[in-house]
């Protein structure tokens, strides 16, 4: 990502989900959904054909979807993880997400 793009992130980001853009190796820009806690986890929205370990993984954060939250069953989890993918899709599609993805 260029340095004019870093140069708009925030400084600080609060625990929960967030969504932004993924580059992984020498592969395109994705969107992505992203839960950031004691253990980060990275959701890439888009299918590759072959496995990625051993690439280097280079994330930008542009919104915030949620904040974490406890959950009752796995299907409720199941649930949340569709419906926040979806929010992502949606935030990444507006203008001011799409700027931050060159």
């Amino acid at each position: 990502f260029s340095k004019h793009i870093i140069k708009s992130f925030p400084s600080d980001i609060s625990a929960g989900i967030c969504c932004g853009w993924a580059y992984v190796g020498e592969g395109g820009v994705h969107k992505m959904v992203l839960s950031i806690r004691w253990n980060p986890e990275t959701h890439i929205i888009h299918t590759f054909k072959e496995d990625f370990y051993g690439e280097i993984l280079s994330i930008v954060i542009t919104g915030y979807i949620r904040p974490e939250k406890n959950f009752d069953s796995l299907e409720a989890l199941i649930s949340a993880i569709q419906e926040d993918i979806e929010e992502a899709k949606r935030q990444l599609d507006l203008p001011e997400h799409l700027k931050l993805k060159e």
